[in-house]
């Protein structure tokens, strides 16, 4: 077989093939079936779950490593959504198509199948004694030491608590994966509202089944309530981070790979762009620059006008700034793994990417993404995921086929051997 042959099979065209020879061993020169891979989902919502699943099916299409065969799956929020629909035996492949809209196999179906509770979001009244901040020993662990400060943390623990209901998710989730927990490695980063510690399910020693986990990792502050489990309070474990990558460090993986749709600065850098417009603009309106210009401070409140609007009416500025939080904290994370000599493969989007995340924050589709099992090809939400998962697939084709990535497509290859 040729290598254009390989590479139509593979789903990579015009890429250079990598062979398993191409690529150095596992540590330790192991057996090939010893690659040990470690795979993390991020947060982010119903454009996270879209993206994770484009991802694991191309990554399967590509190279043909089994995403369910990973060591060890993490999963923030949306992500963790992902990871128990893996380790509750739904193929990559499967995950991919049902996001397409298209076929899936009957192992596949048969595991979708089992979720027959439909989801829904109730609300729950607030107490009087409810009305005011949710934690305010978050609050003071947030503000104290000064030197360590967690203003976001500070700004979850004064605010009241929310009050959607996330009882379906966590039905559905039991439907899914009857059993408590995966028998294989299922990691699911939460928060502790009393006092903003990360806490990990599936590692640390906390009574919890996995659908309970999940819920609670889906717990975004103020929006939904938090999640009693075991007597303490938890909530949405993107507070601390999106991707959580740094929790990798501990086992000796080969390859980790992110799943990471909300980093990614490309949005950042258009949205500078757009402010620097709007002050262009500010000042030619005016007239500054004229022979006898009014005073510089109209043009200034001219401009913040115009970023304002850019920031709250618009919302490209908001969501850029946190996709540069996201970006900065994945690459923290990123490094600290690399010093620890583990390889890491991130699937982020690119600028295209991000404006198809962005979009999906319009009133069309800013909802959640588990109101419907069947593929309505007219719904706004579904072409959105649709279009999500497969920008995702084409991602992954992209970095695959980069030189640089040789050795991690390399690696991926010999995990699936």
């Amino acid at each position: 077989m040729d290598s254009s042959e390989r590479a139509r099979l593979n789903g990579v065209e015009d890429a250079e093939i990598v062979d398993t020879a191409d690529a150095p061993g596992p540590s330790e020169g192991g057996p090939v079936d010893q690659v040990s891979v470690g795979l993390v989902f991020s947060a982010g919502g119903a454009a996270a779950e879209a993206w994770h699943a484009g991802v694991v099916g191309a990554l399967h299409k590509a190279t043909g490593w089994d995403a369910r065969r990973a060591e060890l799956i993490m999963g923030t929020s949306a992500g963790a959504i992902t990871g128990l629909c893996l380790r509750a035996g739904i193929p990559p492949a499967d995950l991919y198509a049902h996001r397409r809209g298209q076929p899936v196999s009957d192992e596949g179906q048969a595991i979708i199948d089992r979720v027959v509770t439909p989801y829904s979001e109730g609300r729950s009244e607030r107490a009087r004694s409810e009305q005011g901040p949710q934690s305010p020993t978050l609050v003071a662990r947030a503000l104290w030491p000064p030197w360590q400060a967690r203003p976001l943390h500070a700004a979850v623990g004064l605010l009241p608590r929310g009050t959607r209901t996330t009882e379906a998710l966590q039905q559905r989730m039991a439907e899914l994966h009857p059993e408590p927990w995966p028998a294989k490695r299922f990691w699911v980063p939460a928060v502790r509202l009393s006092d903003g510690e990360r806490v990990v399910f599936g590692r640390d020693d906390l009574q919890a089944t996995a659908a309970e986990a999940v819920r609670a990792s889906c717990a975004v502050p103020v929006l939904f309530e938090p999640v009693t489990v075991d007597g303490r309070r938890y909530i949405d474990g993107g507070l601390h981070s999106y991707t959580n990558a740094d929790l990798m460090g501990p086992p000796a993986f080969d390859l980790v790979v992110v799943s990471s749709p909300m980093s990614g600065t490309a949005g950042w850098s258009r949205v500078r762009g757009s402010l620097s417009e709007a002050w262009t603009s500010a000042r030619s309106g005016v007239g500054l620059g004229e022979p006898r210009p009014p005073s510089p401070q109209a043009a200034d409140q001219a401009w913040w006008s115009e970023a304002l609007g850019l920031a709250w009416d618009d919302g490209r500025a908001m969501r850029a700034a946190r996709r540069q939080w996201v970006d900065d904290k994945l690459r923290e994370e990123v490094d600290g793994l690399s010093r620890r000599g583990i390889a890491v493969l991130v699937v982020a989007p690119d600028a295209d990417g991000v404006e198809l995340v962005d979009r999906g924050s319009s009133e069309d589709v800013d909802r959640t993404g588990h109101s419907s099992e069947k593929a309505d090809h007219d719904d706004p939400m579904w072409v959105w995921r649709a279009e999500m998962a497969g920008a995702a697939d084409r991602t992954v084709h992209s970095l695959l086929a980069d030189r640089e990535n040789r050795r991690l497509a390399g690696l991926l290859r010999q995990a699936a051997a």
